[in-house]
C-alpha cells in the first residue's frame, strides 16, 4: 500500500522526528533481518544546505518490503517466473560490456548494499585559490570585453557548483566489502587511464583517495568506514562528509553532551551544521513518518528554490530572472520531502510527501485555493470506474489571482485577450460573468479502462458541478448556434442530451480513437472522450449497473483514509483499482502490436532487439490470472495554515 503526504507546518528539532538509528527489523512478521547498522543516518553526515537527498535506510528491509508487495508477489506466481527470469538474464546480457569493464557481474553489484543507502546534491566547495597573475604591463593590450565576460562567467560558475555524495553500506559482509574495494579499483584505473592523478590524506584516523585530473577540473573522492563506503564528486565532498563524522565522535559533541543533558539515548544529540539540524527537514521528516508498523524504508528531501537559485546564479542573469522567480512565490518554498513504506499486513504501502511553504500565500499559491469536499461520488459515477477523484476548489478567487499574474507578466489585461475575449468571441459566452459564477468549485474526475488494449486505453470524464443547471444548459445551447453543425452535434444518449464535438485527428490504429462530447447530468457539465463511457455512466445515473456509492471496496478504502486523515477535513480524495492500473500497461506489453513495434525498432538498436526477441519467447499469463494479487487505492489532500497536506496509500488484497 502507499501514502502520500505533503504539507507545511513549523519545524521540530531532527530528534523529535523519531528517525534516529536504529537496526534494520521486519516489523510486519516481526522477523529480525541479520544486518545491523553501526553508523549515523546520512542525514547527520551531510551539511544542513543540503539540495537533494535520497536514502534507503536499510536495503534488506527494503526487498523484504517489495517481495511483500502486490508487484513483488505477482512476480513471483509461477506464471511469471519464467518471464521474470528470462528478463533478468536478457538485462544481465545487456550490461555485459559494461560488467566486464569494472569486473563484477550484475548479480555481484546488486549484492554490494547491505545496509544504508543515500545519495545527495550538496553545495560544491569553493575553488582553491590559484596564485595571483601578474599584471599585464603598460605595453600590452588590456582585457577584452569578451575575455572578461569568460572571467566572470568562469568565476560565477565555480562559486556556485555543485557536488553530488554517494554513500552505500556493505557492514560487516566482507564479500561485498571486498566487491565495492575492487569496483573502485577499477574506477581508479579507469581514472589514471583518463590522465586522472590519484592522492590519499588522513583526515582523523581515516584515509582519503582523491582522484584530480593534473590540470584542475573534475575531482572525485572516497573513504571507507565502519564499513560505509562515502564517494564525493566534487573537491571536499567526501571530505566534508568525513570531517562532519569525526566532530561528531568528539566527547564534547557527543558523550559528554548527552551525559550532562542526561540523554539516555545520545545518538539522538544534534551535531551542529547537518541536514538533520535544518528545520525544514526536520518539518517534513515529522510529517513522513507513519505507525511503527510502517517504519519507512525510503526518505527524500529536496529544496528546490535553493536549486534554481544557484543555477540562475550561474547563468549571470540573476538581476533579471530572480524578481521573476520571487514574485511568482516560487522563494516561499523551504522543502519537499517524505518517505516510502511497502510490506505492511492491511496497508500495503504508503508514501508520504511533505512541503514546506513560508507564509503568505501570494503569487503562484494565490492560485491554490483549496476548500473542503464532499468524498461521496454522485451518483452517476461507476462501480467499474478504474479510478475517480473529487476536489473543491476556490475557483473564483483563484481566477482572480490567476489574472494578475498573467497580467503582471504579460501586460494589463493579457488575461481577458488570450482567455476571456477569445472565448466571447468564438461562443458569444463570456467566462468571467457567465461561467466561473455558475461553478460551485467541486470537480468529479472518472477514468475507465476499455478494450482493445492501448496506450490511451484509459477514457476520462471531467466534470464541474455548476449551481444553476438552466443557465449551464442555456450555455450549451448558445455555443451550439455559435458553432458549424458538425462540430457539435447533439444525440440522445440513455435519454440525455449529448453533443459529441468533431475529432480532425487522425490517430494510429494502434491507438484509440477518442470520442469527445459534452452534456449535463445532474447539476454537472461533464467532458467526456469516450462514448462507451458515457453509455456506462448514464447506465449507472439510471441504477441500470452499479454505482461506486454503493461499493464496498470504495467504502473500505474511505474508512483507511479516513483513519489517516485524523480529523482533517479533506479537498481532494481519490480512489483507484488498481488492477485495471497495471494492466493497462500489462496488455500494451503482451500485446502483438508492441512486439512487432519493439522488432521495428531492433533493426537498428541491438539492445532493443535482445528484449524483442524476449517477448517472442515468453509469452505472458493472461492478467486474469494475477488480478488476484491486487485490491485498490487511494489519496487525499488537506489544507493547513502553512501549507498543503496529501496522502496516497494502497490496501493489500483481502485473502
Amino acid at each position: 500500500m502507499i501514502a502520500l503526504t505533503v504539507s507545511i507546518t513549523s519545524s521540530p528539532t531532527w530528534a523529535q522526528t523519531g528517525l534516529a538509528s536504529r537496526d534494520a527489523r521486519d516489523q510486519r512478521g516481526g522477523q529480525e533481518l541479520e544486518f545491523e547498522s553501526a553508523v549515523p543516518p546520512a542525514s547527520r553526515l551531510l551539511p544542513s544546505d543540503t539540495y537533494a537527498y535520497v536514502r534507503i535506510r536499510n536495503v534488506a528491509d527494503l526487498k523484504v518490503g517489495f517481495a511483500r508487495s502486490s508487484l513483488g508477489q505477482m512476480l513471483d506466481d509461477p506464471a511469471m517466473q519464467p518471464f521474470v527470469s528470462d528478463t533478468y538474464q536478457t538485462l544481465s546480457a545487456t550490461l555485459e560490456e559494461f560488467a566486464s569493464q569494472i569486473g563484477l557481474s550484475l548479480d555481484e553489484l546488486l549484492s554490494i548494499p547491505q545496509g544504508q543507502v543515500a545519495i545527495a546534491l550538496v553545495p560544491g566547495a569553493p575553488p582553491e585559490a590559484e596564485p595571483a597573475k601578474p599584471s599585464r604591463g603598460p605595453e600590452e593590450e588590456p582585457e577584452t570585453d569578451e575575455e572578461i565576460a569568460r572571467r566572470l562567467q568562469r568565476q560565477r560558475r565555480q562559486q556556485n557548483r555543485f557536488a553530488v555524495v554517494l554513500m552505500v553500506e556493505t557492514g560487516k559482509d566482507n564479500t561485498s566489502s571486498a566487491r565495492m574495494n575492487e569496483l573502485l579499483e577499477q574506477i581508479g584505473e579507469l581514472s589514471q587511464r583518463n590522465q586522472f592523478v590519484s592522492d590519499t590524506e588522513k583526515i582523523g584516523d581515516h584515509s582519503l583517495t582523491t582522484w584530480r585530473r593534473a590540470r584542475g577540473g573534475q575531482q572525485t573522492e572516497w573513504f571507507q568506514r565502519d564499513g560505509m563506503f562515502v564517494i564525493g564528486l566534487g573537491r571536499r565532498a567526501a571530505a566534508d562528509v568525513l570531517e562532519r563524522w569525526n566532530d561528531s565522535d568528539a566527547p564534547r559533541n557527543r558523550k559528554e553532551a548527552a551525559e550532562e543533558a542526561k540523554d539516555t539515548d545520545s545518538k539522538l544529540v544534534e551535531i551542529s551544521g547537518n541536514l538533520s539540524s535544518n528545520p525544514d527537514f526536520g518539518s517534513v521528516m515529522t510529517r513522513s513518518i507513519g505507525a511503527e508498523a510502517e517504519t519507512p524504508q525510503i526518505t527524500f528531501f529536496v529544496h528546490p528554490y535553493a536549486i534554481a537559485e544557484k543555477i540562475i546564479s550561474r547563468s549571470g542573469s540573476a538581476f533579471f530572472i530572480m524578481p521573476i522567480v520571487e514574485t511568482l512565490g516560487a522563494d516561499k518554498i523551504r522543502g519537499i520531502g517524505g518517505s516510502i513504506f511497502r510490506g505492511g499486513e492491511v496497508i500495503e504501502g504508503i508514501i508520504h510527501a511533505h512541503i514546506v511553504i513560508n507564509p503568505p500565500r501570494d503569487g503562484f499559491f494565490g492560485v491554490i485555493r483549496p476548500e473542503e469536499v464532499d468524498p461521496t461520488p454522485p451518483e452517476w459515477v461507476p462501480a467499474d470506474a478504474t479510478s475517480y477523484m473529487t476536489a473543491q476548489w476556490d475557483i473564483a478567487t483563484a481566477t482572480d489571482n490567476l489574472t494578475q499574474i498573467v497580467d503582471r507578466f504579460a501586460g494589463e489585461g493579457s488575461f481577458d485577450r488570450f482567455a476571456e475575449d477569445r472565448i466571447q468571441a468564438r461562443l458569444d459566452i463570456s467566462l468571467k460573468e457567465e461561467v466561473i459564477p455558475n461553478l460551485t468549485g467541486r470537480y468529479v474526475g472518472v477514468q475507465r479502462y476499455q478494450l482493445p488494449a492501448a496506450w490511451n486505453a484509459v477514457a476520462r470524464l471531467d466534470a464541474l458541478q455548476v449551481r444553476d443547471v438552466e443557465k449551464a444548459r442555456e450555455l450549451l445551447q448558445r455555443a451550439k448556434t455559435k458553432l458549424p453543425a458538425s462540430d457539435m452535434r447533439a444525440e440522445n444518449v440513455g435519454g440525455a442530451e449529448v453533443y459529441f464535438l468533431a475529432n480532425r485527428r487522425k490517430l494510429p490504429n494502434t491507438l484509440r480513437t477518442p470520442e469527445r462530447s459534452v452534456f449535463l447530468i445532474d447539476d454537472y457539465l461533464v467532458l467526456a472522450d469516450s462514448r462507451e463511457l458515457v453509455e456506462q455512466v448514464l447506465r449507472a445515473r439510471s441504477g441500470k449497473t452499479p454505482r461506486l456509492i454503493d461499493d464496498t471496496d470504495y467504502e473500505l478504502l474511505l474508512s483507511e483514509l479516513g483513519a489517516k486523515l485524523g480529523g482533517e477535513k479533506p479537498f481532494v480524495l481519490n480512489f483507484a483499482r488498481d488492477a485495471d492500473s497495471y494492466r493497462v500497461l500489462y496488455n500494451m506489453a503482451g500485446s502483438d502490436e508492441f512486439a512487432g513495434t519493439l522488432s521495428r525498432r531492433g533493426e537498428n538498436n541491438p539492445v532493443i532487439a535482445k528484449f524483442a526477441d524476449l517477448l517472442n519467447r515468453q509469452k505472458l499469463p493472461p492478467f486474469d490470472e494475477l488480478r488476484k494479487y491486487f485490491n485498490v487505492s487511494g489519496g487525499f489532500g488537506y489544507d493547513e495554515p502553512g501549507g498543503l497536506h496529501f496522502g496516497l496509500m494502497t490496501l493489500r488484497p483481502l485473502e
